[in-house]
């Protein structure tokens, strides 16, 4: 019989507990835009939140306390303070520096070395004006962190936070008590929702454009019903995300955009409705690039360390920094972007995008109402040229998306309103729920998703052909390791290929003639008429038969309409000579018949591999036999391998004790005293003969170099299961 009390508590669907009481709502756990779903359900936003230890998810790059929106919620809407418990002081103090970065900013925001020398002096932000100028509420006074919240720690594992509520731990479980009544409870541990399976392809396969924008979100983080702004530039039919919402990466691959076809991404500023999918991205698959000016950098960092618990040089380390430079074009994908500071809270960035002739612009989070401008440097917290340069927004562009929020941090929407007809025409709204657009405005809130995508005809570069097709050899890892004097052989060798859905691209029992990569699209493995596999964009097939010089394994058919790169037998093995890349490959056929693609799947970190991943890291990998009571390695032994279980059983001994036999899936990895080329703590011993999967030292350090998300979750492990 379901217990009446613990019955009317709501499991809410992105992951947290809430706890209804006479005094108010009472939420355990916060992911990301569960405030969302409190609104969503009519349910009254909580005053009061539990925040457990574990704020953040290596694993899937994501904050477990997003407690910024709800403290918005309830300082700006309801004229309240919202009460954080939280277990200690370590995580009041994480927290404290989270609201410190998202409230007012870096703590030395002004450098010079942002600006190209020739951007006047008179035209750059002061930051510290421009922030103590939104800082400051309607009486003049100084919003601090304590003016938004009440921290309240547990005491011996209980604490009363007001009303007849007190908060308790009990194990990994917090339980809610009303006048010394139960009333309610969540789990310590919190849990996201699980990664939706993946599904079937699209029928037709998403062609990006050669320049344009996919809007994936374009509301603001009270929205029910809508996602928080972010976008997907296409610049030569290649990705770069900016601010990407939460769920950017599953919803991308969920509809066929796979991640090696997004290069990047550009953070403008680090509010949780425009940062909170950063580092789910950079941690997805391979090392991206993370374009940004160094003070926003320096406040990711920091806000990220905090929550995640991970060193900023740590975290640093796990994607190409490309600062961009206020003033001056940066270059990505053969465009040229010209970014800019808007006018916000902290420091946030806008941009122009040029690309084949034509042109657009995104504001970023900024407030564009001249009025209250001129109000603003009038009352000296910016200068007259720099009240110019924010009034003189660039509306001359073929597309702008402009931000259309709640002021005064945001621009109001009769600001934009006035605006001549010619530019309300290339205009799109975002940061606005799309209910809250005038009807009779002439204005258009932005549409969201892949099917709306905005696509800008444009006249490619004359060499945009041959930088793709480099671009697609590059989503290989074995290719991106060949210099660039290669890159001219690679593209006399190699050819594009279309291929309609349906079509056998090889036939099993065949020989080897031709790789392939795929650029777009899905195609299935099918081995004596049973599917065993999909390869989808930046995946490869075809080396097997070339290097072992075999017949062909497998059909490989096209379940969509597909685009390959290929490369001859002759090409492929002439651009390989004098590597190494033969051998790994030879290694990664036998792999693949040796049961270690499986073995990977019962592992709890590695079975999150993307297909470029697994590969990659199975290239790195060889199978060995192990005998009962053999010593893979001994306490103090230089740290030379890793290895994957397969059917053997090993024990590791050390001075901690013995730890009980780990068997199939089990990977064994000191991989900190990997990294600092140190000796084992333990001795892995064999206790059930059998196979074993190893990889060198040298291999794992560069598959996790490769691969940072893989790192972050291996960083202080020994073992992973």
């Amino acid at each position: 019989m379901a217990d009446p009390v613990r019955s009317s508590v709501v499991r809410l669907p992105r992951g947290g507990s809430y706890v209804p009481t006479a005094a108010g709502p009472v939420q355990i756990g916060v992911p990301p835009e569960t405030i969302k779903d409190v609104l969503a359900a009519s349910l009254d936003v909580p005053a009061i939140f539990v925040v457990p230890p574990e704020l953040f998810d290596r694993r899937r790059g994501l904050t477990l306390a997003e407690v910024e929106f709800p403290s918005y919620f309830n300082y700006f809407v309801k004229k309240r303070r919202t009460t954080l418990v939280v277990d200690d002081e370590d995580v009041e103090n994480r927290l404290r520096t989270v609201f410190r970065e998202s409230l007012f900013g870096p703590p030395n925001p002004n450098r010079d070395d942002e600006f190209a020398r020739s951007f006047p002096v008179e035209r750059r932000p002061r930051f510290e004006k421009e922030i103590d100028h939104f800082r400051r509420g309607p009486d003049g006074k100084r919003t601090n962190v304590d003016d938004l919240v009440r921290f309240v720690r547990l005491t011996e594992g209980g604490a009363e936070v007001g009303s007849g509520i007190r908060v308790e731990r009990r194990g990994e479980t917090y339980v809610v008590l009303e006048n010394g009544e139960v009333v309610g409870d969540g789990p310590a541990r919190v849990e996201l929702p699980a990664r939706l399976p993946r599904s079937m392809p699209p029928p037709i396969p998403f062609e990006p454009p050669s320049f344009g924008v996919t809007v994936l979100g374009a509301s603001h983080g009270f929205d029910p019903s809508g996602k928080t702004t972010g976008f997907v530039l296409w610049i030569g039919g290649r990705g770069v995300l900016v601010d990407p919402p939460c769920d950017t990466t599953e919803h991308l691959r969920e509809r066929g955009v796979m991640p090696k076809v997004i290069e990047g991404v550009i953070l403008t500023h680090c509010h949780a409705d425009h940062d909170a999918g950063v580092l789910a991205k950079l941690l997805e698959e391979g090392r991206v690039r993370l374009w940004t000016t160094p003070t926003i950098l320096g406040s990711f960092l920091r806000k990220y360390s905090a929550l995640s618990g991970i060193s900023e040089d740590l975290l640093r380390r796990t994607f190409s920094f490309c600062p961009v430079t206020i003033g001056e074009p940066t270059s990505i994908g053969g465009a040229e972007l010209m970014f800019f500071y808007t006018l916000h809270s902290i420091p946030a960035l806008g941009f122009e995008v040029y690309y084949g002739g034509r042109s657009l612009a995104m504001s970023g989070d900024s407030l564009y109402d001249p009025d209250r401008i001129r109000a603003i440097c009038e009352a000296g917290v910016i200068t007259e040229e720099r009240r110019d340069a924010l009034i003189g927004f660039p509306w001359h562009h073929n597309v702008v998306l402009h931000e259309a929020g709640v002021p005064p941090l945001h621009t109001p929407v009769a600001a934009l309103a006035a605006l001549p007809k010619e530019v309300k025409d290339r205009l799109f709204l975002v940061h606005i729920a799309k209910k809250d657009v005038p009807v009779d405005s002439g204005l258009s809130a932005a549409e969201v998703g892949l099917d709306r995508t905005i696509r800008v005809e444009v006249d490619p570069p004359e060499l945009a052909a041959a930088a793709d097709l480099l671009g697609v050899f590059c989503t290989v890892d074995f290719f991106r390791e060949l210099p660039m004097s290669r890159a001219r052989e690679v593209l006399m060798l190699a050819r594009r290929e279309r291929v309609a859905a349906g079509t056998k691209i090889i036939a099993q029992d065949a020989s080897g003639a031709e790789f392939f990569v795929i650029a777009s699209g899905v195609v299935s493995v099918i081995r004596d008429g049973q599917t065993v596999k999909s390869y989808h964009a930046g995946d490869y097939f075809g080396e097997t038969a070339i290097v072992l010089d075999q017949p062909r394994t497998a059909d490989v058919v096209a379940r969509t309409d597909v685009e390959l790169a290929v490369l001859d037998r002759h090409g492929f093995l002439y651009l390989l000579r004098n590597t190494d890349i033969p051998r790994r490959l030879a290694r990664l056929a036998r792999a693949r018949e040796d049961r270690a693609w499986e073995v990977v799947d019962e592992n709890g970190a590695l079975r999150e591999l993307t297909g470029p991943q697994r590969t990659q890291l199975l290239s790195y990998l060889e199978g060995v036999q192990v005998e009962a009571d053999q010593a893979l390695w001994s306490v103090g032994d230089p740290v030379s391998q890793v290895v994957l279980l397969d059917d053997a059983k090993v024990v590791l001994e050390g001075s901690s004790g013995r730890l009980e036999p780990f068997d199939s899936g089990a990977l064994l990895a000191e991989v900190d005293a990997l990294r600092a080329e140190g000796v084992h703590a333990t001795t892995a011993r064999v206790t059930q003969a059998g196979r074993v999967h190893r990889a060198s030292a040298g291999d794992f350090l560069k598959f996790l170099g490769d691969n940072p998300g893989v790192l972050l979750q291996l960083v202080g492990t020994r073992f992973v299961e």
